[in-house]
């Protein structure tokens, strides 16, 4: 039996300063040195640009160094993703392609090499075969795309599949869509959700529901779970790893563990995220019994549309990819360069999820804060279109309205 986690470390990169590094102590340095010290540990991970920034600009610049030597060691194998983190299936597909394009700069940079096999200064990054999507949100546009980028693999979420395949269903099965010949590596929702969300259980009931049926288990969650949603995480992280060896299975990345495997054919790819059901594909990021979260969505459409207007006046407009040199996420770009940027800083999830004002685990998802500060890339990015007094004047009323 071969269980491989799928790790995402991720902050949003309008987060509170204090709060990366909090989430940084009590999060990702245990949980780093957990899979460092016990040397038996392979798996899969996805680092952002959002977070990788972060830390960087924050003092963790030697635990980003700690995950490159584990890259290095085989012990942790790096994932596509999107740079800072929108729901791909509704960004604009030229936004797509950009904001994976400029995570795998930053994967280049923090993690691999700063130049070619000639010497000419490039960001490389080598064995990047699977792709994260954030939110697990996918349709079959976008799996396409990552074919066409080369990606070999994405990890999906289980309802991502045919209905008539997801219950009863346990996960870890490779299915390949007709016509696009990517593999979908399916994550098991009832595990995963299990160890992310439910608080009373027994650590024996979450290996048995491991050990059931000695199958393969994929478990795909946020990193965060382990030290900073769950403040005895990395106790639990550890206690699971044993709990796997000492009854015979391993843990394996999730290229090496379905690398032969067969992949069975699927008609088609319901589009998804982790949390949908039948009825609702995007019920954490989509309220239209909230006017916040409704404005919020109507400004998003807005504004890539009256960019879309002036890239057709103004090709210029187009600048990703840059290299080499300074990192643009550094700032000191010209006044398109950070156009383009915003735009993609603007495109975050959190933005919506905060928005809602859905109830989870006894919450409301509601964030003044985290609505306001990804406003302030609106705003950027309005200033820069030719439209901007329209723009702007919307951005105003919807910060009239938050409460």
């Amino acid at each position: 039996m071969t269980v491989c986690f799928l790790l995402h470390f991720y902050q949003p990169s309008n987060q509170f300063a204090e709060i990366v590094r909090k989430v940084a102590h009590d999060c990702y340095v245990p949980l780093i040195k957990a899979i460092k010290d016990d040397k038996r540990i392979k798996l899969t991970a996805n680092f952002p640009l959002s977070l990788l920034a972060q830390l960087d600009s924050y003092g963790f610049a030697w635990l980003i160094r700690d995950v490159k030597e584990l890259v290095a060691a085989g012990r942790i194998e790096l994932v596509g993703s999107a740079a800072y983190h929108p729901i791909l299936t509704k960004v604009p597909m030229d936004f797509v392609e950009k904001q994976i394009v400029l995570n795998e700069m930053a994967l280049g940079y923090y993690f691999g090499s700063t130049k070619d096999f000639e010497g000419e200064p490039c960001y490389m990054v080598k064995n990047v075969q699977g792709f994260f999507p954030p939110e697990m949100a996918v349709n079959s546009s976008l799996l396409a795309k990552l074919r066409e980028l080369g990606y070999d693999w994405a990890a999906v979420d289980e309802y991502s599949l045919p209905k008539e395949l997801v219950k009863p269903f346990k996960g870890g099965v490779c299915y390949m869509p007709d016509g696009i010949k990517l593999r979908l590596i399916v994550r098991n929702r009832e595990l995963t959700n299990m160890i992310s969300f439910k608080r009373d259980l027994d650590q024996s009931q979450i290996t048995a529901e491991i050990l059931r049926g000695g199958t393969d288990k994929v478990i795909a969650l946020d990193a965060e779970t382990f030290g900073h949603h769950y403040r005895d995480g990395v106790e639990l992280f550890e206690s699971i790893v044993s709990d796997i060896y000492a009854n015979g299975g391993t843990t394996s990345t999730l290229s090496a563990a379905y690398e032969s495997a067969e992949c069975r054919s699927i008609d088609s790819v319901r589009e998804s995220t982790w949390s949908s059901d039948y009825e609702t594909t995007y019920p954490l990021w989509e309220n239209q019994a909230n006017p916040i979260n409704s404005l919020l969505w109507e400004l998003f459409r807005e504004v890539h549309a009256e960019y879309q207007k002036d890239l057709e006046q103004d090709a210029s407009k187009s600048l990703m990819p840059v290299l080499p040199g300074t990192p643009i996420w550094q700032g000191g770009n010209s006044s398109k360069l950070e156009l383009e940027l915003a735009m993609l800083k603007l495109e975050q999830s959190d933005q919506f999820w905060w928005s809602t004002g859905v109830e989870l685990m006894g919450r409301k998802n509601y964030n003044r804060y985290m609505i306001e500060s990804a406003l302030d890339y609106y705003k950027l990015a309005a200033g820069y279109c030719k439209s901007n007094k329209l723009l702007l004047a919307k951005i105003a009323k919807l910060l009239e309205s938050l409460i």
